[in-house]
């Protein structure tokens, strides 16, 4: 049997919980988040873009 993946919110470092609702793409890395996180998240005023995937890393 494989260990749960556990959220890796990357502005909670703190949270280990199990419930991984969804994956993002943070500085090129795939993270697990859970509900609770991506709830907070959802809610938030936080905007999506390149800036905050990491630059340069689509060239051209």
């Amino acid at each position: 049997m494989s260990k749960a993946e556990r959220c890796r919110n990357p502005w909670n470092g703190k949270c280990r919980n199990t419930d991984v609702e969804v994956f993002i793409l943070f500085k090129g890395e795939r993270l697990p988040i859970c509900r609770r996180c991506w709830s907070k998240i959802a809610d938030s005023s936080l905007e999506w873009g390149e800036a905050y995937f990491g630059r340069g890393r689509r060239g051209g």
